[in-house]
């Protein structure tokens, strides 16, 4: 999503530029890698070819730092901080690095040194803060603060029908693979073993920014890093895209699979409120309820016109996350 705005605010003539902490990087206990390599060799290289996956904007510049001071960060009109573990270092800038914007994606309480109650300490900084959905918006007024709800969107011209969701392998499922334990991975991956058991011509597609697992069976095709080409042909190839994620801010993955007509099968993590609706547009349950997620799966593949009817609602649905709303919203926040 960063990404996104970086390109849309170009195209409506701002001046955009995306700033990379590399404070740790290519760090090895191993081997020592002395500053001078890493600032002017790897560092820029880094940052030239990153992020292969998506079209960045040629007018949008990427910089990079060692450090979140002063001295490292240009003169701005506005300063976007997008991860938690960053805010306490922008919140202390001086007010010629622009006005400070928060962007708030999910509620990050996942890191160690990060509790709850640390994490929302972040919301009270004094800086304009932007969620992305309204549990998010629940989480901000909680640690006595306020924020503007500006809900993601799906660039429909990038993910969209391509194979018509009447004509698709009925017994095909994709699905996000992701290491971090909130993403609920082996709640998926438990509930795709079963279901290939139950339906042994099921056609499995993965992908995720890990290389593929060594564990993984054979039946599991696997997309590392996939291009936003890739993925919609991923989506467009199957019929259910499911997700077991615990908690999540939004779930983006979950509106692009609907945008490409696949029906959507999901943890109940919060975010998904958004765009998902049980029983309407996709079929939800508890998170970490492999039972539920099997159950729904193999309701959908045993009665082909509910998937159809799931998808088609769901897609339908989807048309209303408008980027042109959501991005004169940020605009509004940016002229403040």
């Amino acid at each position: 999503m960063v990404f996104e705005y970086a390109n849309r605010l170009s195209q409506r003539g701002y001046e955009v530029g995306i700033i990379f902490n590399c404070e740790g990087g290519f760090y090895s206990k191993r081997m020592y890698i002395p500053r001078f390599i890493k600032e002017h060799i790897l560092y820029p290289l880094l940052i030239r070819y990153y992020p292969k996956w998506f079209n960045l904007d040629s007018r949008v510049k990427k910089s990079f730092v060692t450090a979140i001071k002063d001295n490292e960060i240009p003169e701005a009109d506005a300063i976007i901080v997008t991860a938690v573990v960053s805010t306490p270092y922008v919140a202390k800038l001086s007010e010629s690095k622009g006005k400070k914007i928060y962007f708030i994606q999910g509620f990050e309480n996942w890191y160690e040194d990060w509790p709850t109650e640390r994490v929302m300490s972040t919301y009270r900084m004094g800086m304009k803060n932007i969620v992305v959905a309204k549990w998010l918006e629940e989480k901000v007024k909680e640690a006595g603060a306020d924020c503007i709800v500006i809900p993601n969107s799906i660039d429909l011209k990038v993910f969209n029908i391509d194979i018509p969701i009447e004509e698709r392998e009925s017994h095909s499922i994709a699905m996000l693979y992701h290491t971090q334990p909130l993403k609920g991975a082996k709640y998926d991956l438990e509930a795709l073993s079963r279901l290939k058991r139950k339906y042994p011509d099921l056609k499995v597609r993965l992908f995720g920014k890990p290389m593929r697992p060594s564990n993984f069976p054979r039946w599991i095709q696997y997309t590392h890093n996939a291009t936003q080409k890739q993925l919609r042909e991923i989506y467009n190839l199957s019929a259910i895209f499911m997700c077991s994620s615990i908690q999540e801010g939004f779930g983006l993955t979950g509106a692009e699979a609907m945008a490409c007509g696949a029906a959507y099968v999901s943890s109940d993590y919060g975010g998904v409120h958004e765009y998902a609706k049980h029983r309407r547009n996709a079929l939800l349950s508890n998170p970490r309820d492999v039972d539920a997620l099997v159950e729904h799966v193999s309701y959908l593949l045993d009665h082909p016109k509910e998937r159809i009817r799931l998808a088609e609602t769901g897609y339908r649905d989807i048309q209303q996350l408008d980027w042109e709303k959501s991005l004169d919203k940020f605009e509004q926040v940016l002229q403040l």
